[in-house]
């Protein structure tokens, strides 16, 4: 890994400069694989604009752009020259999903630009050699390594999948099929657990050894393509990099300290921070805050508190103008596996701020959507998950709080603070204030 740090003059000019440079580097006839630049400048200083720009400036360079949402997708495609860019459509007579359509848009030649949802499809094209002349364009550091649900401890896993010789382990935890496995895989699915079955044959699964499976990200993005570059800020606190060092896949970081520095005063001059007193003994990490009962004294504690900073606090701000983060259970009523979102939860119940607020969830970035947000209560205490940080070897407070941080940031500046603009936050967690505010004053 390594550092380049350019002398910030013009920002705008110096980001363009930086995502124009990365995308124009030759991969080395004897690189052991394709470069992979990490774009590292603060939210709203314009990654997305720099990047249209450059794709305007070269018509002629094939790339894959990945976004988190489906409006980012539509803002690149509007924003771009017309033609220039391509995306799935919604499924219809012609293909059942939106990821049949990669395969005859890369035979094309086009330049696509999709959501992270399609990673797997992505990835296997990938693999297959579809993006060897594509640079890949990810906005925002991706999930990594997510924890699967699906938990067997080692010997039931042994017994019922290797011992059979269905599946080997490879040394580094990698679940494959053998081609038993293959030839059976279909009377496995009904047999056995047909989602681990469909996850195994993805190629993506791992098994840490004690009773979790781990699924990751297609390397073959970031081995088997002409280069990769991701836009994205505070990077050092995200599982993504762990993700590349893990795999041994080099890339290198380009950043401003001038210009992060710059980040930091404004966010000590912008970002109003607010302590919810009556909060304080009351945890919001995702397992505490998902055990309350409606009977609890701490549920009835973040009722009174919301209620009471709507009648108070609140009383004149339009809610269109509030963010709030929690649980998605605590705001939503659950409705099967999914969230009836016209019907309030534990949280929001009595709230008074129901309807009319923004709920977000607390890893939401990527998005201006929420940028006219004046105000924000930050119900949540980051904490990353202790099975993917034992798994990634990154399991250690300096990490951990470089992962809340990061999480944080990305969050607040989805509010008019992107537009250099004041923000009052209340967070109820003395740690993520303690986080926000110690980075926020090291800018001085």
């Amino acid at each position: 890994m390594t550092y380049s740090t350019p002398d910030a003059q013009s920002t705008d000019q110096e980001l363009y400069d930086s995502v124009f440079s990365s995308l124009t580097t030759v991969t080395a006839f004897d690189a052991p694989a394709p470069p992979l630049v990490i774009i590292d400048y603060p939210c709203g200083l314009g990654k997305t604009t720099a990047l249209i720009s450059v794709l305007e400036r070269m018509p002629d360079l094939k790339v894959l752009v990945v976004v988190q949402t489906l409006d980012e997708v539509k803002r690149m495609v509007s924003s771009a020259p017309v033609g220039r860019l391509h995306t799935p459509e919604d499924p219809g007579s012609n293909y059942r999903t939106k990821g049949e359509q990669l395969d005859p848009l890369v035979r094309a030649g086009k330049s696509i630009v999709i959501t992270h949802n399609l990673y797997e499809r992505a990835g296997t094209l990938a693999y297959q050699g579809a993006f060897e002349s594509y640079k890949v364009i990810i906005d925002e550091v991706p999930d990594a390594v997510s924890p699967s649900k699906l938990n067997l401890d080692p010997k039931s896993f042994k017994e019922f999948y290797i011992d059979p010789g269905y599946c080997s382990l490879r040394k580094d935890g990698l679940v494959v099929m053998t081609d038993r496995g293959l030839e059976e895989e279909g009377r496995l699915k009904s047999a056995l657990d047909e989602r681990l079955i469909s996850n195994i044959s993805s190629g993506r699964l791992y098994y840490d050894g004690k009773q979790h499976f781990i699924q990751t990200l297609p390397t073959s993005l970031f081995t088997h393509t002409d280069g990769v570059i991701v836009l994205t800020f505070l990077s050092e606190g995200s599982l993504f990099l762990k993700f590349l060092e893990k795999f041994q896949i080099d890339y290198t970081v380009s950043k401003s300290r001038q210009c992060h520095q710059r980040f930091q005063l404004q966010a000590r001059d912008y970002l109003k921070i607010h302590r919810m007193s009556s909060l304080d003994k009351v945890s919001f990490s995702y397992s505490k805050q998902t055990s309350y009962t409606p009977k609890s004294a701490e549920l009835t504690k973040v009722r009174n508190a919301l209620k009471n900073l709507r009648q108070r606090n609140l009383a004149v701000v339009d809610l269109e103008n509030l963010m709030i983060t929690c649980a998605q259970k605590n705001w939503y009523k659950r409705l099967g596996r999914d969230f009836d979102k016209e019907k309030p939860a534990l949280f929001s119940i009595n709230s008074r701020m129901f309807e009319g607020a923004n709920w977000l969830e607390n890893t939401t970035r990527g998005t201006n959507k929420y940028l006219h947000c004046t105000h924000a209560i930050y119900l949540y205490e980051q904490n990353a998950n202790p099975i993917s940080l034992r798994w990634l070897n990154a399991d250690n407070a300096e990490f951990r709080a470089a992962y809340a941080l990061t999480e944080i940031v990305q969050w607040l500046w989805r509010s008019q603070l992107r537009r250099g603009k004041a923000v009052d936050v209340y967070m109820p967690s003395k740690k993520m204030r303690e986080i926000i505010q110690k980075w926020a004053s090291d800018g001085k």
